[in-house]
């Protein structure tokens, strides 16, 4: 046997409608007027400044508390970002000043040509497939 659920009739859903509009606009009004009056406005101050109060203690505590880690807070790192983005900047104007220097004497980078690849680090043989192996582990 299986239980039926009773749907409530439209008549009953329009009077639930109507009795919560009614009531969202009652609490409405209040709100409304409580908020309008000088106390009210007063609280709010004061909660407002005891909660600036409170965050800027939190914020002072956290940066000595991360100062003793020696690690870096929020605004270090946000500091440095942005000083890193600055470089990035300079270091991209200083390339396109290079870029127009550099077509103004005729060299574009297809012709920029090549500095030798001479230089050899001692020991290492000069060729990728030339072994070299030391004295000592020969046989």
């Amino acid at each position: 046997m299986s239980e039926q659920t009773e749907q409530p009739t439209p008549d009953i859903m329009e009077a639930w409608r109507e009795w919560l509009t009614q009531t969202e606009r009652q609490f409405n009004a209040l709100f409304n007027q409580a908020m309008n009056t000088e106390p009210f406005g007063r609280n709010m101050g004061g909660y407002m400044e005891i909660t600036t109060a409170f965050q800027r203690m939190m914020a002072e505590g956290m940066q000595r508390y991360l100062t003793f880690l020696n690690m870096p807070s929020r605004t270090d790192v946000t500091g440095l970002g942005e000083t890193l983005r600055s470089i990035e900047d300079r270091l991209s104007r200083i390339e396109e000043m290079l870029q127009i220097a550099a077509e103004a004497v005729g060299m574009s980078e297809e012709r920029r040509p090549e500095p030798p690849r001479t230089r050899t680090t001692p020991g290492f043989p000069t060729r990728p497939d030339a072994v070299t192996v030391p004295e000592g582990l020969r046989r």
